[in-house]
């Protein structure tokens, strides 16, 4: 197997019903976006995020993966031993020698019962129209380790589509949030309770009026009881980085 990086996003979540209101993304004064959330008006998640420059990686408007984005990531991971990755989502773009992409892929583990994992991984495409692999980052749920091995009773969805009522219950979990939106752009994984805890990939869209505010992408858990109520338990953002 050709040596490659892997790098794990450790993502931590308790599995209970919160109640309360919510407060996402602000732009503030020196060109970051916060993002925030409240329970019971206690301030439990504060992230700051540096608003990129010149040269830094810009958010997919659209996440389709186009068969030209197909052929490219194919002959990229065509090069490495091991894993079979399918890209489901183009995320990010960086303009370098050539460019970076950046994908949410499903991947099976050829050498582990092809146990099945959620990667974020990054190919680079030369000026010549050349692609190579460059790393992927494995996005963990709670109690699923390196491999697919379960603990918690998390399992990767068999399907990414956002349907209609996935879409339901996250209009249900944001309805009285403000100062941001989420869009949600991959549906990760669940895990049954009384009801049912999900696990999507959503993109952070600052509401306020500012010219350089850019979209943040964020792992939103969502907790649905057995009549239907939604509410956000936690969020994790998603780090757009080549090594």
């Amino acid at each position: 197997m050709k040596n490659f990086t892997t790098k794990l996003l450790t993502l931590g979540i308790s599995a209970i019903l919160l109640t309360g209101c919510l407060t996402a993304c602000k732009v503030n004064n020196n060109g970051k976006i916060d993002a925030n959330v409240k329970i019971n008006g206690e301030e439990v998640i504060n992230t700051e995020i540096q608003i990129g420059g010149a040269g830094s990686w810009q958010y997919a408007e659209s996440s389709a993966v186009t068969p030209e984005l197909e052929k490219y990531f194919n002959e990229a991971i065509s090069k490495i031993d091991g894993y079979s990755h399918i890209p489901v989502a183009l995320l990010a773009t960086q303009v370098v020698a050539g460019t970076n992409y950046c994908f949410l892929c499903t991947s099976t583990i050829q050498a582990n019962n092809a146990a099945k994992e959620m990667r974020i991984a990054y190919i680079n495409v030369d000026p010549s129209g050349n692609a190579e692999f460059l790393n992927d980052d494995m996005i963990l749920l709670p109690g699923i380790g390196e491999g697919g091995d379960k603990v918690g009773g998390w399992s990767y969805a068999e399907s990414t589509e956002i349907t209609d009522d996935m879409k339901k219950v996250m209009e249900k979990a944001t309805e009285t949030l403000t100062g941001a939106t989420y869009e949600p752009v991959a549906y990760i994984g669940s895990q049954v309770v009384a009801g049912t805890n999900h696990a999507i990939l959503c993109k952070c869209v600052p509401s306020v009026p500012a010219t350089d505010a850019k979209a943040q992408y964020v792992l939103v858990y969502v907790y649905e009881d057995l009549q239907g109520n939604c509410q956000i338990t936690e969020t994790t953002d998603i780090e757009i980085k080549v090594g």
